[in-house]
């Protein structure tokens, strides 16, 4: 049987497009609602540069309105609309791979799907860690900075079995739900690790519905999408292991991409492999993940893009809109 070499199917426009198509078909936090593309972050970061401003105007505010009279002497003073912005930075990114390998295992399916299905799934998985480390960032600067109001932390290092008010429970997300207050019915996606979300299941709390399709089962919360990921934080403590899910609005986070001058490419490596010859294909990104209602600011951050580390950091986060709008909420368990 011939083996088929990349070389031999690879079409740069037509694997970019469905990289890119793969990529966000796999990532669950797009397909969940949860990160949406943003025009103008797309706009900004068309025009070049790594660092990009999202203007907002801040709320009219609470302040009681002005009592009519017949008196024409007396005259209203108008009140002031402020506007703030939140900083986002843009992540390029690039990752290769040998084809070598590839070879042998593409011989015996589509080509250029297996190719495209492998490295889209790649930028998803590394996507979906930027996005979860990002809110990790954000809850480590809630707690040092906004005294945790976004958090219900229910988790203990204590010695022992945990108790089942340190497990996930319905209870448990109600009161998580409500550190968004009257804007709490907002929140429409859960996204958990597996363990805890093993938990809700023995509680019989887990509900499914079929997607549009009738393809696939959707797993549900109280009609809140289920999000299963083992990214998400387990922390090991001295005795416990410290679970953290989150509960979004659809939309908490905006995505956008700036275009890459060659988004993919092929070289080859006439010498290695004592001469047989080796292809190397190449795959870049600029991509956007950011939590609405944050601005980035960028105190700790070493080369151009922020590392997933990085992100994690609470001196790289500040607030910037009140609680109730950022559409986030945190929730810390032993499982």
């Amino acid at each position: 049987m011939a083996t088929v070499q990349i070389a031999d199917v690879y079409n740069p426009l037509t694997f970019s497009q469905f990289e890119q198509e793969s990529q966000v078909e796999l990532n669950r936090f797009l397909a969940s609602g949860v990160a949406v593309n943003n025009p103008q972050i797309n706009a900004m970061a068309a025009t070049g540069g790594n660092i990009g401003e999202l203007p907002f105007y801040k709320p009219l505010g609470t302040a009681e309105p002005n009592y009519s009279t017949d008196n024409p002497a007396v005259n209203s003073t108008p009140q002031n609309v402020t506007d703030d912005k939140m900083v986002f930075r843009l992540a390029s990114q690039n990752q290769s791979w040998s084809t070598m390998d590839l070879a042998v295992e593409l011989a015996l399916e589509d080509p250029t799907m297996a190719i495209t299905d492998r490295i889209g799934a790649y930028w998803a998985t590394n996507n979906e860690r930027r996005v979860i480390q990002s809110l990790m960032g954000v809850l480590a600067d809630n707690v040092a900075n906004d005294s945790g109001d976004m958090v219900n932390n229910i988790a203990t290092d204590d010695a022992g079995a945990p108790t089942a008010a340190e497990l996930i429970s319905a209870d448990a997300i109600i009161d998580t739900v409500q550190t968004m207050g009257d804007h709490g019915e907002d929140l429409g996606v859960i996204a958990m690790h597996s363990v805890p979300y093993r938990n809700l299941q023995k509680q019989n709390l887990i509900d499914f519905i079929p997607n549009a399709r009738g393809e696939v089962n959707i797993p549900t919360y109280q009609g809140k999408m289920v999000v299963v990921d083992d990214s998400l934080p387990a922390v090991a403590g001295v005795n416990r292991v410290t679970y953290t899910s989150i509960l979004f609005t659809r939309g908490a986070m905006a995505n956008g991409f700036a275009p890459t001058k060659t988004p993919s490419e092929l070289d080859r490596e006439p010498s290695a492999g004592n001469g047989g010859g080796e292809e190397i294909l190449y795959s870049r990104r600029a991509d956007i993940f950011h939590p609405l209602g944050f601005t980035f600011t960028s105190s700790s951050v070493a080369g151009q893009s922020a590392t997933q580390a990085e992100l994690a950091l609470a001196v790289n986060w500040d607030r910037v809109w009140e609680r109730k709008n950022t559409g986030i909420a945190f929730l810390q368990t032993n499982g």
